[in-house]
């Protein structure tokens, strides 16, 4: 365990490979699911463990845990400021409380960054498109289907032009596409444990069947000091 056993500890640990064993990755990636299934998978983390959060979930094997944080609409979440109106990302998770009053307290900032970092993990992650390489001469197309999400698509204009990748998932069956521009290439990783594969530009089209979810909604974990409110998904 951390010295501080926090969301936003094993988030940075992991992240940036402070840890240097692969078993103390296996438990601190264990104990960080652990903590967001104790909090109802709610976040509790700032400007620095927002962006990192999703993404340590997922390479610790656990990205419906990423999901399900991601899909919470109690605050505080993502979405809690979704279903109080907003069109805009807030300094504070809660800079509108939920009887409608502004929050009183000081940091709040009805337009702000850091706490909409999730759409990082949700264009490279949940839709698939990032970069292997400087300046997109190489993209990564690895979309990571999950949650209650029946398909994703993201688009980005490259120096080399627009790329894009994205999935539609009916059953056990996930159909991928994907645009590479011209001049480039892009590393390939499908769904269900495939080999990565290289392709070169132009559409691609790319069908998996067999693709199993894990346990959805993933339950949380009740802590014996937590109220139902706290502890519930």
């Amino acid at each position: 365990m951390l010295a501080s056993d926090a969301q936003t500890a094993y988030a940075l640990a992991l992240r940036f490979t402070l840890l240097p064993t692969a078993r103390q990755r296996e438990r601190a990636g264990r104990r960080l699911v652990e903590i967001v299934r104790r909090a109802g998978f709610r976040i509790a983390t700032g400007f620095a463990g927002t962006p990192l959060i999703c993404d340590a979930l997922t390479e610790a094997g656990a990205p419906e845990i990423a999901y399900r944080m991601l899909l919470e609409t109690g605050c505080p979440s993502w979405l809690y400021p979704v279903t109080m109106g907003a069109t805009t990302v807030w300094e504070r998770w809660d800079s509108l409380l939920p009887d409608g009053t502004v929050n009183p307290g000081e940091m709040t900032s009805f337009n702000h960054y850091a706490l909409g970092a999730v759409a990082d993990w949700l264009h490279r992650t949940v839709a698939g498109l990032g970069q292997a390489g400087p300046g997109w001469k190489r993209l990564r197309i690895a979309p990571v289907p999950g949650g209650t999400l029946t398909r994703a698509q993201a688009a980005h204009l490259t120096p080399y032009g627009r790329a894009e990748a994205g999935w539609e998932r009916r059953g056990d069956t996930v159909t991928v596409t994907a645009v590479v521009p011209p001049n480039t290439s892009a590393l390939v990783e499908l769904p269900g444990g495939k080999p990565p594969f290289e392709v070169g530009s132009g559409s691609h089209t790319f069908t998996v069947e067999g693709v199993t979810t894990p346990e959805w909604p993933p339950p949380p974990l009740r802590h014996p000091f937590s109220s139902p409110e706290t502890a519930s998904g």
